[in-house]
């Protein structure tokens, strides 16, 4: 009878314990965190709060979260987060994105853009790493776009 392997030993079907293979990995505790939870968590200025329609061109130096509905261009030298009740309609320029509500529009020159579980994006998305979550919604077309690429892109006023 071949022996029982489970992550912490291997059991021979007669006989005592054996040592874990090397290449099986040591258990863990930490569950993974969903794709963008700890951008959620991250404090964020709230730009457009709920209930608020706005439209123009927002350019912040500091991590943004929209909430209500905008119409315009969001700027961040950080990270830009479209809450599940927020919409964007318009372009985006930021290192990361997480969009948890809708975003019309186009994404410009980001390093990491993660589309949560309720995620509605239309338009087109320029990235380096891209994240989909199961359940999100996307129409448009996705450029992913070299180390070089992105770092080279100003991301001014």
């Amino acid at each position: 009878m071949p022996p029982i392997r489970d992550k912490f030993r291997v059991v021979p079907s007669a006989g005592r314990a054996l040592p874990a293979a090397p290449d099986m990995p040591a258990p863990t505790a930490d569950i993974p965190r969903a794709p963008g939870q700890t951008w959620v968590d991250e404090r964020t200025r709230v730009a457009v709060g709920p209930g608020v329609n706005v439209s123009g061109r927002l350019v912040f130096s500091e991590p943004v979260r929209i909430e209500g509905r905008f119409k315009g261009e969001v700027r961040s030298v950080d990270l830009v987060v479209i809450s599940t009740e927020g919409s964007v309609e318009g372009g985006v320029r930021a290192p990361r994105l997480l969009v948890l509500g809708e975003l019309r529009g186009d994404i410009h020159g980001a390093q990491k853009v993660v589309l949560g579980p309720r995620a509605r994006v239309n338009g087109r998305i320029e990235v380096r790493e891209l994240t989909v979550c199961e359940g999100a919604r996307f129409d448009g077309y996705i450029a992913m776009l070299a180390a070089r690429a992105v770092q080279r892109q100003p991301n001014t006023a």
